[in-house]
């Protein structure tokens, strides 16, 4: 897909990362009825529900839309697939697919792939063929991860509680819409307009405390959206038993700054569905697959440069060790004993301690 009017590019591409972030969020925060029920109690009981969604069938649609210009526009993103968690510090088990549809003037891209991890392995499916990633560079990307979550539980409370964000205030005019049957659970429906101001300001907040962990954020971006977004719709689906998540839409309309070939509008439709939560999901490995070198060779990409990236750690700040120097991957023994010391580890001075245990 092309847009020629690059405007558009530098507008689009802030909103679309908040919108994701949110989206994250509001999953993350998620952890138990019917139509008379307070909507701002059902969001409360939602959003800060201790029990969280560890497992399920999910199915992902984002549309993004612009209007007038050089170069309207359609982008189509859809995702689903299945997930189950494996515990603290654990990489999750997850199988999904992905396809994009995109139109812009004369110009269509389509495309399809997805991922698949069993938690010891992990396999990237593009366009009908599926490839092993090299057991070294998935053993490098499991030990980042598990020292992230090691960060994590190390603080003992939440992103949202710790900076004390309530993502109910993202919402007003909240009304209970009754019951409503989502992938065969009845749920409340919560509708209410974005309180885009107060979303802001705490998008602002973890932008600043997350900027520590992956570079600098601009956070002049975010300010912009407060004179961006026009108007913005949410609808929240809960369980009427268990308070769970069961459908999140969003629905935002935006004026891009004025620019020479800019479009004079541009909207972005987000709809996630969750099935069978928290009920055991079996991921299995492919029968057979390609080596990722063979794509990657394909796409000019070089797979070292891959690796190095993941032995600096994500997020880390380097933590990771580089064992003298070797380019040798963790065993599989160090990994999976580094996973346990992460997740027992309080403080940073105990998960410092955890890395050298990659090195045995």
């Amino acid at each position: 897909m092309r847009y020629s009017a690059a405007p558009l590019e530098r507008s689009r591409a802030p909103v679309a990362a908040a919108l994701a972030l949110l989206a994250a969020l509001l999953l993350a925060a998620c952890g138990g009825g019917g139509n008379n029920e307070d909507a701002s109690q059902v969001l409360h009981e939602t959003f800060s529900n201790p029990t969280g969604i560890h497992s399920g069938t999910f199915d992902l649609d984002l549309k993004i839309q612009t209007n007038g210009g050089d170069s309207p526009g359609k982008l189509e993103v859809k995702l689903g697939g299945r997930f189950q968690g494996r515990g603290s510090g654990q990489f999750p088990a997850f199988d999904f697919d992905v396809s994009v549809r995109g139109e812009g003037g004369s110009q269509t891209f389509t495309g399809s792939g997805g991922l698949i991890s069993t938690g010891d392995k992990a396999f990237v499916k593009f366009q009908g063929v599926t490839y092993e990633v090299p057991q070294q560079l998935y053993d490098e990307f499991v030990a980042s991860y598990a020292q992230l979550q090691g960060q994590s539980s190390g603080q003992g409370t939440g992103l949202l509680q710790r900076l004390s964000i309530d993502p109910t205030r993202w919402l007003t005019d909240l009304k209970n819409e009754g019951t409503e049957d989502v992938e065969g659970t009845q749920t409340i429906h919560i509708s209410g307009n974005a309180n885009v101001s107060q979303l802001v300001d705490d998008l602002k907040k973890i932008a600043q405390t997350a900027g520590s962990a992956v570079g600098n954020v601009n956070l002049d971006q975010l300010n912009r959206l407060n004179e961006t977004i026009q108007s913005g719709d949410v609808d929240v689906n809960s369980g009427e038993n268990d308070k769970l998540l069961r459908r999140l839409g969003l629905s935002f309309e935006l004026k891009p700054p004025a620019a020479p070939g800019a479009p004079d509008s541009l909207t972005i439709d987000f709809e996630l569905n969750l099935a069978d939560v928290n009920k055991p999901q079996s991921i299995q490995a492919p029968a057979s697959a390609q080596p990722l070198q063979n794509l990657l060779r394909q796409r000019g990409i070089d797979l070292g440069n891959l690796g190095n990236a993941l032995r600096g750690g994500i997020g880390t700040g380097g933590a990771l060790p580089e064992s003298g120097g070797s380019t040798t991957a963790p065993s599989a023994s160090a990994t999976h004993a580094y996973q346990q010391c992460l997740s027992q580890a309080r403080g940073q001075a105990a998960i410092q301690q955890c890395s050298h245990l990659l090195g045995q």
